[in-house]
């Protein structure tokens, strides 16, 4: 018998037991729906990028001209990396937005590039067409990249220092308020 339930009734004793039974019952079923979560999210969104982690470096083919490799060829810029596919309604919003950002601080050093997942060519040209895009469009056909930096579902936004170090991730959509304020706080 535990010692300090020695001196109890047993209806009290049996109280405790029960409590200690539910009680490490309750602990075991946490752990093992702890377990389950963990092993149900994808093992890439588990090491996925985190703000402070430096941007992997990675080739990825542009829409017209050379590859560029993300974020070596960035020259000391502060980069906005954006991944987007044309099907995303809030990615067709954000892109204006983003040239808006380009327009107003590309001078002061800012980059934008914007990494379409799964396209082709054609519909990525027609889409920056229409919306007259001038920041870097990169083709990351097969997902390759978006895998890689932990993209699993679009748009996602990483903004770089000028050494490449991630300062801010958005996951889903952002206004152009929002990544207006993050831009200048790194710029």
């Amino acid at each position: 018998m535990r010692p300090d339930i020695a001196h109890r009734s047993e209806a009290a004793r049996r109280r405790v037991r029960r409590v200690t039974v539910r009680g490490g019952a309750a602990v075991v079923l946490a752990a093992a729906l702890a377990l389950l979560t963990a092993a149900a999210v994808p093992a890439a969104d588990r090491q996925s990028l985190r703000v402070g982690d430096p941007f992997p470096s990675r080739s990825v083919p542009a829409l017209r001209g050379p590859s560029l490799t993300v974020p070596d060829d960035m020259n000391g810029k502060v980069t906005v990396v954006h991944f987007w596919t044309d099907w995303c309604g809030t990615c067709r919003d954000e892109m204006p937005a983003l040239e808006e950002l380009y327009a107003r601080y590309k001078g002061r050093g800012l980059r934008i590039v914007a990494i379409n997942v799964g396209q082709t060519p054609a519909q990525v040209r027609k889409f920056i067409d229409d919306l007259k895009l001038t920041y870097d469009i990169l083709m990351d056909a097969n997902g390759t990249a978006a895998k890689e930096c932990g993209v699993l579902g679009l748009p996602r936004t990483f903004i770089l220092d000028r050494k490449g170090i991630i300062r801010y991730k958005i996951l889903g959509d952002a206004s152009e308020d929002m990544l207006n304020k993050l831009i200048q706080s790194v710029l």
